[in-house]
């Protein structure tokens, strides 16, 4: 993607930052029928920090016109958006750490997405917004590393299921 233009990674960027929100706010909703509200406000304020990033990078992307990519047109590193929480890695009994967990492995892919963008595009403009999206990126990282450092240890015992599967005859 190193050749691309600004419109195009700053595409990329509006769809990274619109898919995180997106998935956080699914994330929460889940939880909060799951009666897990602890886990359900944390993904309610990730999915407001998503917003808040969307809103700066779609400042930043009305000045240009970005071409309108349909879904197997953006170019990943992996199947989703690197910011996108995984729904394999989540589960309705998961503890406010495994969620800090989650939320800090997509803050990590979203700043090695931008990071790489900072290092190859030909274009001094993309550098620029790239390097400074995987800086911010990085310090949403560190936060939550210090928030997880501050939570009491906990046993892996919280994801184990009370009952036996019901297999019907």
């Amino acid at each position: 993607m190193s050749t691309q233009s600004l419109a195009e990674f700053l595409a990329h960027s509006v769809e990274l930052e619109s898919e995180a929100r997106e998935r956080y706010l699914e994330l929460a909703e889940s939880m909060t029928a799951h009666h897990n509200s602890e886990v359900a406000a944390f993904f309610a304020r990730m999915a407001e920090e998503s917003r808040l990033h969307l809103a700066e990078v779609a400042e930043i992307a009305a000045e240009h016109q970005l071409p309108e990519l349909k879904a197997w047109e953006f170019q990943w590193p992996d199947e989703e958006s690197p910011e996108a929480a995984s729904y394999e890695a989540v589960h309705y009994r998961m503890s406010l750490r495994d969620a800090m967990l989650l939320a800090l492995d997509n803050e990590r892919a979203a700043q090695k997405f931008y990071a790489s963008f900072a290092q190859t595009s030909e274009d001094a403009q993309t550098r620029q917004f790239a390097a400074q999206f995987a800086a911010e990126e990085a310090s949403h990282a560190a936060q939550l590393v210090k928030k997880i450092g501050a939570l009491p240890e906990e046993s892996g015992h919280h994801l184990e299921e009370d009952d036996e599967p019901h297999m019907p005859e």
